[in-house]
């Protein structure tokens, strides 16, 4: 079940995705994280997607989709970091690492880092990129602009 809350300041209803479940498939975040480490470790497709199995089985042209889908979603944080004090030269999930210093769940990890610094998660999300700005005036933002800052985990309810 997917939890429904409505802002009380924006009054907009938002749909609170736990951070075990990956948008738009039938894998969690556990499983994709094992095959981009796969990946990473120099493992082809076919081998590193065995962790797809069972209920889990993807279409055969998935597992290079989540290929680059994971590829851009460093390539954007990487643009949107920029300032940061990472070397640039580390990809994927070492650089994700170095940037938020966490190495167990480099997705969970790279979208609470993303909230936490006042931008949308990007890492094989559904979502476009939004940076949350400031309100001017006490107008609210219907982005709901000062949730990122009041928790420090990725909200979970399971």
């Amino acid at each position: 079940m997917i939890l429904r809350c409505i802002c009380r300041n924006c009054r907009v209803t938002h749909a609170i995705i736990p951070s075990f479940s990956l948008p738009g498939t039938s894998i969690g975040t556990k499983e994709a994280e094992a095959y981009i480490r796969r990946r990473e470790q120099g493992q082809g497709r076919r081998k590193a997607s065995k962790v797809f199995s069972g209920d889990k089985a993807m279409s055969r042209n998935h597992p290079t989709v989540l290929d680059k889908a994971f590829g851009v979603a460093v390539l954007r944080a990487k643009a949107i970091f920029s300032g940061m004090a990472v070397d640039n030269r580390l990809a994927g999930t070492a650089w994700i690492e170095a940037l938020t210093g966490q190495n167990a769940q480099p997705i969970a990890s790279l979208n609470q880092y993303c909230l936490e610094h006042v931008v949308n998660g990007i890492c094989l999300t559904r979502f476009v990129i939004h940076l949350f700005r400031h309100t001017k005036g006490g107008i609210c933002c219907p982005l709901n602009n000062g949730a990122p800052r009041r928790w420090k985990v990725v909200i979970d309810f399971w």
